[in-house]
């Protein structure tokens, strides 16, 4: 009976009508953080995509300078961990689709393969100068050795 009473059954309603409005605000600041932290961090991302095309269109026809892409790769990586491991994070709180997370991962592992496989070349390269270079400094203009025994 006690339930039926006009003042419990307001304060019911009143605390019913303040989660429900504490549930939604809290919705609706998760999106708006998401979004704004996914804008920010797809930003990033874009910038270093755009970096490495213009290394891409700068080697138009020719063959690509592995040191340079290497080095300019790693800002690519760093940026689409940061992406993948907000969206891990957040995946719940942010209500992003498993297939958004696994398409991002898809494409970050081809460009880390990629990373990788440039940069291998690039350490090689960088081996091979420094043997050219520590060769050269050894070997020197050397004097051909004078003929040994009865002439």
């Amino acid at each position: 009976m006690a339930w039926q009473s006009p003042k419990l059954r307001a304060a019911l309603i009143g605390v019913a009508v303040t989660l429900g409005g504490a549930i939604f605000s809290q919705s609706a600041f998760a999106d708006q953080n998401c979004g704004e932290d996914i804008q920010k961090l797809a930003q990033r991302r874009d910038a270093e995509m755009a970096k490495i095309s213009r290394i891409v269109q700068a080697g138009k026809g020719k063959k690509l300078d592995p040191v340079l892409f290497c080095s300019q790769s790693a800002g690519l990586n760093a940026a689409e961990n940061a992406f993948i491991a907000y969206m891990v994070k957040n995946k719940e709180w942010c209500s992003i689709p498993d297939q958004v997370v696994a398409s991002l991962k898809d494409v970050h592992a081809k460009n880390a393969g990629f990373s990788v496989k440039a940069c291998a070349v690039a350490a090689q390269i960088r081996k091979i100068k420094q043997q050219q270079a520590s060769g050269e400094a050894n070997s020197g203009p050397r004097a051909q050795p004078l003929p040994a025994g009865p002439l």
